[in-house]
């Protein structure tokens, strides 16, 4: 019988016991496991982080290659070329004022301007302003190239509009430019010593505004023979500005006139829509049929009479007229509305105008040295327009107007005409108008008696 023989191996149990050693191991390959899967995970963060940046560096790239002109790439825009700049064209500007007598031509030849571009400039213009007719004493300026071409014309048409010419091409462009005043008001006061005009600029006027004050009592004042040393008058007047510098006077807005202890007194008023004129502080018309006298500022060498001495005739005649001795080219102003009757010329009267008036009224005008503009027989006038100009036509021994009027065919002594007056204001606009004079004649200095018409 076969014994068993113990192997020299020990067997080894599968028992518990057997796994110790794994289980003394088991925290080195957890903590291995950790680490290699950390170890991963860091590894795909860093792919996944750099593949879209290269991603999208790739897709820029595409991007502009398909949208870009290939042309753009290569050839760089170019810069633009700046024109040289042109010399800068200066201008020779001449200002002055109109003398005497002088015309168009004769400045603007005396510059160098050439006749054929005067006469284009006149015609070019003509239906803007008149040119042949420049006023002595109204300002220009001139403005030239420097050689010697005409750039622009500026003349002071009157106290509202400059005139402006302006080339254009070969030819011209004008307008009438209205000033832009800034009005004040200023009161002036003057005595009478000799005249009105030297009372007036001692007052600080002009020889214009005297004209104005005439022209506002020539109604009730006859400025040849009532004025007496020791009147005295005061007047609210515009003052107009022109950038800041005075330029001229304006309207007269009222005005006081003592003659002959005699108080008179005038207020600027334009009703809305209407024209405008002058009225007593009590809203009574100042303007009446017939002038005082045809000429300004004048003297009477010969009054009305039945028997004078004749210096050409050598004899005693009757003299039913007024003689006003003038300066040659004095103005002679139609006494009132008419109509003409007569232009003509003989040997004693010379050149004469004789008008027609309402109420059976004639006036003549006799030695003449020329017609005013557009006087025909049979043409309307109005009161104060120029109807002709003091001349020694016919019998005369120097410069002078003879006045006649006449009523129904029988001779009036022009000095002893009371003459009829105007339309007094309408009611409608009396307290409009009072509290305008109540306001100005304050101004003045001068109480106002409003009657009961004023309440």
């Amino acid at each position: 019988m076969l014994t068993s023989r113990k192997s020299p191996y020990k067997k080894i149990r599968l028992d518990s016991n057997s796994s110790k050693p794994f289980k003394r191991w088991r925290p080195v390959w957890i903590i291995g496991v950790i680490l290699f899967g950390f170890f991963l995970i860091k590894t795909l963060i860093q792919l996944v982080a750099e593949a879209p940046t290269s991603t999208t560096h790739n897709l820029q790239v595409t991007k502009l290659k398909s949208s870009v002109p290939p042309q753009v790439e290569i050839k760089p825009r170019p810069v633009p070329q700046q024109e040289p700049e042109k010399p800068e064209e200066r201008y020779h500007q001449v200002k002055g004022k109109i003398v005497r007598n002088q015309n168009l031509s004769h400045l603007l030849r005396s510059k160098g301007i050439p006749l054929n571009t005067v006469l284009k400039l006149v015609e070019q213009t003509r239906s803007t302003y008149n040119l042949n007719n420049l006023r002595a004493g109204q300002p220009y300026s001139i403005e030239l190239t420097t050689d010697g071409q005409l750039v622009s014309f500026v003349y002071q048409a009157d106290e509202k509009y400059n005139l402006r010419i302006e080339r254009k091409g070969d030819g011209f462009t004008s307008r009438l430019i209205k000033f832009q005043y800034e009005i004040q008001l200023e009161t002036l006061e003057g005595v009478i010593k000799d005249n009105l005009i030297s009372a007036m600029l001692e007052a600080g006027g002009n020889y214009q505004l005297a004209i104005d004050l005439e022209e506002i009592f020539s109604w009730q004042i006859n400025f040849f023979k009532d004025l007496r040393p020791g009147d005295s008058f005061k007047v609210l007047v515009e003052k107009r500005f022109l950038k800041q510098q005075f330029s001229s006077f304006g309207k007269i807005k009222a005005t006081t006139f003592q003659n002959r202890r005699k108080n008179l007194g005038a207020v600027h008023f334009k009703p809305e829509g209407e024209n405008d004129g002058y009225y007593t502080p009590e809203g009574r018309s100042i303007k009446k049929q017939f002038l005082k006298s045809p000429l300004k500022y004048t003297r009477i060498t010969s009054g009305f009479t039945l028997k004078r001495f004749h210096p050409i005739y050598k004899r005693h005649m009757s003299h039913q007229a007024v003689d006003y001795a003038a300066p040659r080219g004095t103005p002679i102003y139609a006494i009132s509305d008419g109509k003409v009757l007569s232009v003509s010329r003989n040997k004693r009267s010379g050149k004469y105008v004789k008008l027609k008036h309402r109420n059976g009224y004639e006036s003549s005008y006799s030695h003449l040295s020329k017609y005013g503009n557009h006087l025909l027989k049979g043409k309307k006038v109005q009161q104060g327009q120029i109807i002709g100009y003091v001349g020694s036509t016919g019998a005369a021994t120097g410069p002078h107007l003879c006045f006649k009027l006449r009523k129904n065919g029988r001779s009036v002594n022009p000095l002893l005409l009371q003459s009829p007056g105007g339309p007094d204001l309408e009611e409608k606009h009396r307290a409009t108008f009072l509290a305008i004079a109540l306001q100005r004649m304050q101004i003045l200095s001068v109480p106002l008696l409003i009657n009961s018409r004023a309440s």
